[in-house]
């Protein structure tokens, strides 16, 4: 799922869930989107909206990336 830590799925969707907003964070910047991370993170996942569709979207789509 996140390549770039090597955790399988169900890690990726547990540390989501527990620590989303500070996950999401993590993973933006990793990717270069500092911006992106340090907003994330100072909006709590844009108020809990972003952190909610980060989480159904690994649900719904094993696949799914965080932009």
């Amino acid at each position: 799922m996140v390549k770039e830590f090597g955790l399988p799925w169900i890690a990726h969707l547990l540390l989501q869930f527990f620590i989303g907003p500070i996950w999401g964070a993590v993973i933006r910047l990793v990717r270069g989107r500092v911006l992106w991370a340090v907003i994330y993170l100072l909006t709590g996942g844009f108020f809990a909206i972003g952190w909610i569709y980060d989480l159904v979207m690994l649900i719904i789509h094993r696949d799914y990336k965080l932009a």
